[in-house]
């Protein structure tokens, strides 16, 4: 019988075992000693074997082999065997080393094998003996100085309490959760660390819920939307559906719809603002209507003025409507004035009754009116005294800048003349063609002249040179008629057996309309608004027709009687019209204002119209209804 009793001595704490096998047919013990320090991974295992009852002598081989059970099972670390191991007085020493991977917290037993130097095979030591937690101590638990960074690595399950203030931790912390954020105390929690949720100063925010502000020191600036706070969006589009509670600034040169929402809330706003240069038009949905105080023709009455009947050849407006020109060729002919909207006229004037007054123009406040006599001459002065200034030709048109210094004017088979001193001297600028009708700006730098049977010629630096930037009209006829916005940037033409045209850049290009209109017919004249919104136009044997949206769509006057309209005339914002008959027995001059309507035609085919400049704010008020609170220019509805 063998005895072994031994100590392991591994960084100042002890394992003891003791076991018995039959070896050798001897006795052999394992006495302890004084225990050896171990370095890095490996540790000193020291005993003492007795053969008999002598101390051994001599050389022995043992195993050590590390298992995570006490019996069976798979090796964790090992065999490590120490051969020829000398062995004086009984007393021996072995170093052992399993790395230190295996000791992670988990409990485990030695096996240990014993053979004399050079026998054939070990005998195990039974059982196991269970290894205590002295020998997991590789890097020691009372740990004192700085451990060098490679020794520490992967991952500890167990709590871990850290209560120096002075603690220092640095690295990524990708790991750290449930951290308990009341206890950050300093230092900058970055943007991308915070939810979602969380308001930024810097960034685009969207409050889901509802905010109560209490303070009446609360300052606010940008836009608002919600529950009555409107905020301006700026739109370059030309179509557009509008939302509740948005105000859109419309910067498109072009036409601009905005269709109201189809299912409103009662008290939901929609603002419109027309920065862009030709106006806007709020659409209807299906039942829906406007409520308000709204400018329409749709109902004015054309009423016959105190103008006699004569072969009325011209007539213009000054720019508040009140101050009318107009001439009438032939017997009793000559040149007539209104100082009150066209009700009541004075004249002839002239001192040419029987003349072929064909031509005549106004400036802006009325007070200087160029007229002039086709076969004739250019008549100035704007009293009861007319003086010829330049002729003769077969004068057919004028125009005049708004303060009245600058005049442009055709000659059928001559050309076109320019003035710029109130019609004192004239040059001739553009050469001989069936000249009919002439246009200006309110500047007098952009000027517009159209030939029947010839194209249109257009002007940008008060007639000093000339372009035809576009031919007769695509849609058949020849010209008749041209107007011009105040700023020369709209034109509109009509031609005699064909359609209207408009052009929104100073005639480089024009457009057909048709939206309301006959497909062909002998326009004779046309008128434009300042700002080329307003629009209206006569035919020769026909009716009256006016557009509150730059031509695009068109409305006849039905209240207007259908006659030989020769001429027509518009104040600066459109609202008030004169046209004039050209026929001794049934002829005259008829007068209309722009009358107030109180409501949109119900569904899809109401709408509202505005031009540049003009804004509209609408509250939808229940009942399919929206309603005006509050609007800047004229808004005309239909």
């Amino acid at each position: 019988m063998i005895e072994l009793w031994g100590e392991c001595w591994y960084n100042q704490h002890i394992v003891n075992i003791w076991r018995a096998v039959v070896l050798l047919g001897g006795v052999l013990a394992f006495f302890p000693v004084e225990p050896l320090f171990a370095q890095g991974t490996a540790f000193t295992y020291q005993g003492r074997l007795n053969d008999g009852a002598a101390p051994a002598n001599g050389s022995y081989d043992l195993t050590f082999t590390l298992f995570n059970t006490s019996t069976t099972g798979s090796p964790l670390a090992g065999t490590v065997t120490n051969s020829a191991v000398a062995i004086s007085n009984g007393l021996f020493t072995v170093m052992i080393d399993f790395g230190s991977s295996v000791w992670n917290g988990q409990t485990n037993w030695l096996e240990i094998g014993v053979r004399t130097n050079g026998a054939s095979g070990f005998a195990t030591l039974a059982p196991r003996q269970q290894v205590t937690p002295t020998p997991y101590a590789i890097t020691a638990a009372a740990v004192a100085g700085v451990i060098p960074s490679g020794n520490i690595s992967g991952t500890y399950g167990n709590q871990v309490v850290f209560n120096n203030a002075n603690n220092n931790f640095t690295g990524i912390g990708s790991n750290l959760t449930t951290l308990n954020a009341s206890q950050l105390t300093f230092g900058t929690v970055a943007d991308a660390r915070l939810s979602s949720n969380v308001a930024l100063l810097n960034g685009n925010q969207t409050f889901s819920g509802p905010n109560v502000f209490t303070n009446f020191g609360n300052s606010f600036r940008g836009s608002f939307f919600g529950n009555g706070l409107v905020g301006w969006i700026p739109t370059s589009g030309t179509a557009i559906q509008a939302v509740s509670d948005t105000g859109y600034l419309l910067t498109s040169p072009q036409l601009v719809t905005v269709t109201v929402p189809a299912s409103p809330g009662v008290g939901d706003i929609v603002r419109i603002s027309g920065a862009g240069a030709s106006g806007w038009r709020v659409a209807q949905n299906a039942a829906q209507s406007i409520i308000g105080n709204f400018s329409s023709f749709n109902k004015s009455p054309w009423t016959p003025s105190g103008a006699s009947p004569l072969n009325w050849r011209a007539i213009d407006s000054s720019a508040d409507g009140s101050r009318l020109v107009a001439v009438a060729s032939s017997t009793g002919g000559g040149i007539f004035t209104s100082i009150d909207s066209g009700l009541t006229w004075s004249g002839p004037f002239g001192g040419l009754s029987s003349a072929n007054w064909y031509a005549a123009a106004s400036s802006a406040d009325g007070s200087k009116l160029p007229a002039a006599v086709n076969g004739g001459y250019i008549y100035t002065n704007s009293g009861t005294t007319w003086t010829a200034t330049y002729g003769p030709a077969n004068w057919i048109a004028l125009a005049s800048s708004a303060d009245g210094t600058k005049l442009v004017a055709a000659a059928t088979g001559s050309g076109v003349y320019i003035s710029g001193n109130s019609g004192a001297t004239w040059t001739p600028v553009v050469g001989s063609a069936n000249w009919i009708s002439v246009a200006s700006s309110a500047d007098g730098t952009k000027l517009v002249a159209v030939a029947s049977g010839g194209g249109i010629d257009t002007s940008g630096n008060s007639g000093v040179s000339w372009s035809q930037p576009y031919g007769g009209p695509a849609g058949g006829g020849t010209w008749s008629a041209v107007a011009s916005s105040a700023d020369g940037t709209e034109l509109v033409a009509v031609a005699n057996g064909g359609g209207i045209y408009t052009s929104s850049n100073s005639g480089g290009s024009w457009t057909q309309q048709t939206g309301g209109l006959p497909a062909s017919a002998a326009w004779s004249s046309v008128a434009s608004s300042s700002d080329g919104s307003k629009l209206a136009a006569v035919i020769n044997g026909g009716g009256i027709y006016t557009s509150s949206n730059f031509g695009v769509t068109w409305a006849q006057q039905t209240n207007a009687p259908v006659k030989g309209w020769n001429a027509i005339a518009a104040s600066a914002d459109g609202t008030k019209l004169a046209a004039a008959i050209n026929n001794t027995l049934t002829g005259g001059i008829y007068v209309s204002v722009a009358s107030t309507l109180s409501a949109t035609t119900v569904g899809t085919t109401g709408y509202l119209i505005g031009g540049q400049g003009s804004a509209v704010e609408l509250q939808y008020i229940g009942n399919n209804q929206f309603m005006p609170v509050s609007f800047s220019g004229n808004i005309w509805g239909y």
